[in-house]
């Protein structure tokens, strides 16, 4: 019986040494794991008073884009929740077209069936001082009707769009008049004439020259040679650009607007553009713009009258 008692107790004493380095072992653990995580929370307070110092400008330039968004979708909210109200009014015409800048879609219904969809690009929403007149780039809102439809429109910059272009690219500016003369290399006006040759000397030098006639505009060289110049959006002399006079040949751009405009007035339209990437975004300056092949459907299926109703 002794031997047994003598056994049992041994295996017991076993039995608490095992239990007791376990319990160790445990604690050992959970010491090293809070070593570790004392560690990563020190590693992590760095980085935050890193951040804080070197990139608290950023952040505010971030806060305030964030506060700009914000404004922007709780116009374009306020404009959708009018809307509603506004297609519960009964259509004059069979087709409606409805255009969403909010998601910058536009879909074409007849009575409650959606027959088309395409994605667009509306206005910006920014806004342009000159003169102290200040313009809104944005698409309207309300019910329009198509005024009239045209194939292969040409556009015809506004005077904003030079403005616009000057400031962006840090240039100076000069608006061109019939029987101007201006310096090709500096963008001044420098004479008047009435000879059909122009150059003007400097420092014993001829230089070219833009004439601008009645309804053109005519670089000359330093050896009397006259061309045309190519009608584009930007007409620059040296680090001046010069604006072509309303009805010149020079201030008429083909293939900008595409092949299509569907004319809603007051210089507002659906057309075309060049700038196929940035459709479904807000980047235009009012008027809706729409993919080539989308806008070749809609012209087709479309028609003078048809109403479009912006939101």
């Amino acid at each position: 019986m002794s031997l047994w008692r003598y056994r049992f107790g041994f295996l017991g004493a076993w039995s608490l040494a095992l239990i007791a380095l376990g319990v160790l072992a445990l604690s050992v653990s959970a010491e090293v794991a809070n070593l570790r995580d004392g560690a990563r929370i020190r590693r992590l307070e760095r980085v935050d008073r890193l951040i804080s110092t070197r990139f608290a400008g950023t952040a505010a330039s971030l806060r305030g884009l964030a506060e700009g968004g914000a404004s922007r979708v709780v116009e374009l909210q306020s404009r959708v929740s009018e809307a509603a109200l506004d297609l519960d009014r009964p259509t004059e015409s069979a087709q409606t077209i409805l255009i969403s800048t909010a998601e910058n879609r536009l879909w074409v219904r007849r009575g409650r069936k959606t027959v088309f969809s395409a994605v667009v690009s509306t206005g910006k929403g920014t806004t342009l001082e000159i003169a102290g007149r200040k313009m809104k780039f944005d698409t309207p809102s309300g019910r329009f009707k198509i005024k009239s439809k045209e194939e292969n429109p040409v556009w015809v910059p506004p005077d904003w769009h030079y403005v616009e272009e000057a400031r962006k690219k840090k240039l100076d500016i000069v608006r061109a008049k019939p029987g101007d003369t201006i310096d090709a290399e500096t963008g001044q006006v420098v004479t008047k004439g009435a000879s059909g040759v122009w150059s003007l000397l400097e420092g014993g030098e001829s230089r070219r020259v833009l004439q601008v006639r009645s309804d053109r505009i005519v670089e000359v060289d330093a050896d009397g040679k006259e061309k045309e110049v190519a009608a584009k959006e930007i007409l620059r002399a040296g680090k001046t650009i010069v604006v072509p006079p309303l009805g010149s040949r020079q201030r008429r751009i083909e293939k900008t607007l595409g092949r299509y405009r569907l004319n809603l007035g007051d210089g507002y339209a659906l057309h075309g553009t060049q700038a196929t990437s940035q459709l479904g975004r807000s980047v235009s300056h009012g008027c809706v713009r729409v993919g080539d092949e989308d806008l070749k459907k809609l012209f087709e299926m479309s028609s003078v009258g048809d109403e479009v109703v912006i939101y």
